[in-house]
């Protein structure tokens, strides 16, 4: 449970609230590579996909300047999703083939 901060009075409040956050952070990493993994799994056309790539760096600036968050720790960590998940796509074609 997440606590709302001014109700937390003790360090346990704090921890439990900060573990269901990383939990509930994970659950929507998982979900958003199901997204992905169906996203690529369509026949797009190429030129679709790099726009799409193009709008998601300048959403994380957005997103970034919106929670009050460095630029580029934000895009470095959806930089490094992408990589998990794009070297998740290679393993998989890998063993497939």
């Amino acid at each position: 449970m997440i606590r709302p901060l001014e109700y937390c009075v003790n360090q346990q409040h704090i921890h439990i609230s900060v573990d269901t956050i990383d939990s509930r952070i994970v659950e929507l990493l998982a979900l958003r590579k199901t997204y992905v993994e169906k996203g690529k799994s369509l026949n797009d056309e190429q030129e679709e996909q790099q726009h799409l790539i193009m709008n998601l760096n300048t959403n994380y600036k957005i997103l970034a300047e919106r929670f009050n968050l460095p630029t580029e720790f934000i895009q470095s960590i959806f930089r490094e999703i992408e990589n998990y998940i794009n070297q998740d796509f290679i393993v998989k074609g890998y063993e497939q083939q």
